[in-house]
């Protein structure tokens, strides 16, 4: 009766294990760690903020407006503001050519001198979250992470007060996968090998 209680028992634990296991290894993404890069913004996305970006009117449009459509320096995260010869170096990298190829708005610049302030701001929404297998990714044998989101850059150029220049970059969906392998798994310390994928 011992013998039979004990092979009862032991066959509910392999049981157990079995069905533990097999969670483990069919991929447990909710237990997989995310992350979210997040510079607040009141644009839901790529195309949202280009269109406040685009009715920004150089020669037209005052800091007042720049602010009300979301372009706040005072409340934008991580924004740089621009020297003049900080903004020639960002709009006209060296050799500068003829005069002709230069900006009026970037020319307005240069001679108001301490007038001028350039203001560089990078409103984004990233998002970062493992995917794959949960054992591998646990034990460190491979680790595959899918970055998606947005990323504007608007640099937006003022003299006393009124908006002289404008120029925009951005990356409107990004969408990227990196898949990091370690053959060696706990036991390697270095980085591994690793691949990214559009």
């Amino acid at each position: 009766m011992a013998l039979i209680t004990s092979r009862g028992a032991l066959g509910g634990f392999c049981l157990a294990l079995s069905v533990f296991i097999s969670l483990l290894l069919s991929g447990c993404n909710s237990l997989l760690p995310t992350g979210e890069e997040d510079v607040i913004t009141p644009w839901h996305d790529f195309d949202d903020a280009k269109k406040s970006f685009d009715q920004i009117i150089p020669y037209t449009t005052d800091m007042d407006t720049v602010r009300k459509l979301g372009f706040d320096p005072a409340k934008t995260p991580n924004v740089q503001i621009l020297s003049p010869s900080q903004v020639v170096k960002i709009v006209l990298p060296p050799p500068i050519q003829d005069k002709i190829d230069i900006p009026q708005g970037i020319q307005d610049c240069m001679k108001a001198q301490e007038r001028c302030v350039g203001y560089l701001m990078e409103p984004s929404q990233i998002d970062r979250k493992r995917v794959g297998n949960f054992m591998l990714d646990f034990l460190n044998f491979k680790r595959n992470t899918v970055t998606t989101g947005w990323q504007l850059g608007a640099l937006i150029v003022v003299v006393d007060n009124l908006v002289v220049f404008k120029q925009m970059s951005g990356r409107p969906q990004i969408q990227e996968t990196e898949v990091r392998k370690n053959p060696l798994g706990p036991f390697q310390s270095g980085a591994g090998s690793l691949k990214t994928l559009p």
